[in-house]
């Protein structure tokens, strides 16, 4: 029968499978998968974001706002192809759809490549929207197999730990990606009262100072123009692309073969037709559950958003937002960390209340306080603990409540409803910037948003243990 949440979900003890062990072979391999993945596509991503971000090589150049719409082709693929990843990663192997995917991506970092050799804009975008075609294929193997590799008592630490590697993978993903953009377009602030000229084949327009005025009235931060004496250096990080895509595959061909869970399935067309029927099929505590986890990505997406537009504002280079941007994830791995061991051989859902409720508060500091790297960068740590708080217990509930039958199906959907909610992200964000509101007041739009999920979180948990009795079991 299908598994039910108790009244008291912190002390909720999970069965044991005696088979297998956490740091199985399986397991430490989908680790290597998932590092090297959650690097290649964060340093694309971000190259990307501050290139469009004020003072980069193509600022603005979907318009205001342009932060979102590179959001947006990011998150699309996951929408609209989600549905069918769910049902390949059922029908086939879910070691074998994980290879597929890794080999795709060898080709994919080729492309992007050759778009950012050649300064091309639409070429590297387009190579972002196929890398994010590959992932969405990815995230339903990944989490339907981690059950599969790992024993069900485990799946606490599984998730703490695989949270944690991928927030790594970010770190230096981050950390790499700064030095990176800098080589790719080396920027300096603009001195005062002075024109100067761009590199040919830049587009960035520098403006142009009456007599007397400054940078300073013209923005509120600095403004940044290429740097004359640097030359632009396209080759390193697409060779990073590159070489970080191969060690995955080699990753991905250690992992032992696993049999398909319903070789039998017949695909649908329908894009819709899975989903809602993964809605239909799903109890209220697994809805609660997959939204709860889907919303922690809309805020999510918008710190990190706003985090590369910070650039001018704070007078800072490219290596300095993505310090930031590491710090985070960080922090995301100290959060994820912490709760797993706290919570040992349970899942604690209380944990994610908490982790909602400390976040509202950094974030309503961070929009409030006046602007400062130093203050921003602890702000930043905090949010990153309280969000490893908020994610892992939320984790761990989805692949122990979700039919063993139907778990690629179903972490489809809920990929997919978890993109929805980076679209949205990326919709606001293109709208706020477009309305005025300057990125360091968009803060307190996140904090707005964490807290009404924990009063939403707060009214749902008192209602199912006021419902239910006092574990999470198999009945």
């Amino acid at each position: 029968m299908s598994p039910t949440i108790k009244s008291k979900p912190e002390i909720a003890i999970l069965p044991t499978r005696k088979d297998g062990r956490l740091l199985t072979r399986g397991f430490i391999s989908l680790l290597g998968v998932s590092f090297f993945g959650a690097a290649n596509d964060n340093i694309l991503k971000q190259l990307l974001i501050l290139m469009v971000a004020a003072g980069g090589l193509w600022e603005n150049r979907m318009g205001a706002g342009s932060i979102g719409f590179v959001s947006l082709v990011l998150a699309l693929p996951f929408i609209f192809l989600s549905g069918y990843a769910g049902q390949v990663a059922d029908k086939f192997s879910k070691r074998d759809v994980i290879l597929w995917v890794k080999i795709a991506e060898v080709p994919i970092a080729i492309f992007a490549l050759c778009g950012l050799f050649f300064g091309s804009f639409w070429l590297s975008l387009f190579a972002l929207f196929l890398l994010a075609v590959q992932s969405s294929f990815y995230g339903p193997a990944k989490f339907g197999i981690i059950p599969d590799v790992v024993q069900s008592d485990q799946l606490s630490h599984a998730n703490g730990l695989i949270n944690a590697i991928s927030n790594v993978a970010i770190i230096l993903g981050s950390l790499v990606a700064g030095p990176l953009a800098d080589l790719y377009y080396p920027t300096i602030q603009a001195p005062s009262e002075m024109q100067v000229t761009a590199f040919p084949d830049s587009t960035l327009e520098i403006a142009e100072y009456a007599p007397g005025e400054t940078a300073d009235d013209k923005s509120s931060g600095a403004t940044l123009i290429p740097d004359p004496s640097h030359p632009p250096r396209r080759l390193p990080i697409g060779l990073a692309l590159l070489g970080v895509s191969m060690v995955g595959l080699i990753a991905a061909y250690r992992m032992p073969k696993l049999t398909a869970v319903d070789p039998e399935l017949k695909f649908s067309g329908d894009f819709l037709g899975p989903h809602l029927q993964t809605f239909k099929d799903s109890n209220r505590p697994l809805l609660v559950v997959m939204f709860c986890w889907s919303g922690f990505y809309l805020i999510g997406q918008l710190a990190l958003l706003l985090l590369a537009d910070l650039k001018e504002p704070l007078g800072v280079n490219n290596t300095a937002i993505t310090n930031l941007i590491g710090l985070l994830a960080i922090s995301i791995v100290v959060g994820s960390c912490t709760v797993a061991y706290m919570s040992g051989k349970t899942i604690r859902p209380y944990f994610s209340l908490a982790g909602a409720i400390g976040m509202t508060i950094c974030f309503a500091t961070m929009g409030l306080a006046p602007l400062n790297y130093t203050l921003l960068a602890v702000l930043v740590f905090l949010v990153g603990i309280f969000a490893g708080f908020y994610i892992v217990p939320l984790q761990a509930l989805l692949q122990f409540l979700s039919p063993s039958d139907e778990r690629g199906r179903f972490f489809g959907t809920a990929n997919a409803l978890s993109f929805v909610f980076i679209s949205a992200a990326g919709l606001i964000y293109i709208a706020l910037s477009r309305l005025g509101l300057p990125p360091e007041k968009i803060p307190l739009v996140c904090a707005a948003l964490a807290a009404a999920g924990s009063f939403v979180g707060m009214v749902e948990l008192n209602r199912i243990t006021a419902a239910q009795k006092d574990t999470i079991e198999s009945t």
